[in-house]
């Protein structure tokens, strides 16, 4: 199915439709330094979702080489109040898009550093081009730390000792030790990597997306409020998910040995 562009007013995103699955594509050449345009279109972008709603979601980069090379190096020379006073409302954005109740798969078609990574590491799946540069926290090589979640989010995702190694060295892993670490979902050649990752993002927004959404709301409450809290939201979800039509769908083509048509 051809894909379909949202008017939306956007600086360094495009944004459109490809079936039900909404594509975030970052285009801030060279090398999509993070700033406060990609917090107003991201912004902007998830506004849209929350009343036109995708079944799942697709974060790739237009910048050949680089999905995301985080901070502007440049710009850290003159840090002012008005840069350090926009970290929280980017950490919002942050927890925003790893909290949004649908799927979301990211693909690293180049090196992925710093506030790079961190955007990554809030989706459910990262696949990278088998030729697509390094993928770490390098902040301590320039005698800074991460400052967009890294700190709390990598540990999750490889363990304490392995996102420790990482952030005290700076290291920056190829994508064969990135997956070895478990950082990465998978790696695709690199001339089908948007595709063969727009095609994951389908499939599963042809799941039961709304009992996905709610997989996820009780994990992130439990990694953030412990084990109890996250117990409880899994009650509250199962009781507001076992009356919805995809679980009635899901249940009677299972007694009737068809296949279900989830509609999210």
């Amino acid at each position: 199915m051809h894909h379909k562009e949202i008017d939306m007013k956007l600086t360094v995103l495009e944004y459109e439709l490809s079936e039900t699955v909404a594509i975030i594509t970052m285009n801030h050449p060279p090398v999509n330094a993070l700033g406060v345009e990609f917090l107003e279109d991201f912004n902007s972008v998830l506004n849209h979702l929350q009343y036109k709603p995708a079944r799942a979601m697709l974060i790739r980069s237009a910048c050949p080489g680089f999905f995301s090379a985080g901070d502007d190096i440049v710009s850290l020379q003159e840090i002012d109040d008005e840069l350090i006073n926009t970290l929280p409302r980017a950490h919002a954005l942050l927890n925003a898009l790893e909290e949004l109740p649908l799927p979301t798969v990211a693909a690293l078609n180049g090196h992925a550093l710093g506030g790079g990574l961190e955007l990554a590491l809030t989706c459910d799946f990262r696949f990278m081009g088998d030729a697509a540069g390094r993928i770490g926290l390098p902040e301590v090589r320039l005698g800074m730390i991460p400052s967009l979640g890294g700190t709390q989010r990598l540990p999750l995702i490889v363990g304490r000792a392995r996102a420790i190694e990482m952030m005290y060295k700076g290291l920056q892993l190829t994508p064969a030790a990135a997956k070895e670490a478990g950082l990465i979902t998978d790696i695709f050649p690199q001339d089908q990597l948007d595709e063969r990752s727009l095609d994951y993002a389908k499939r599963l927004a042809r799941q039961a997306t709304a009992a996905l959404g709610r997989i996820k709301t009780c994990i992130n409450t439990g990694i953030r409020e412990g084990f109890s809290a996250g117990l409880a939201m899994e009650y509250d979800m199962f009781k507001d998910n076992i009356r919805s039509r995809d679980a009635k769908e899901g249940i009677a083509a299972f007694l009737n040995n068809r296949k279900p048509e989830f509609r999210g």
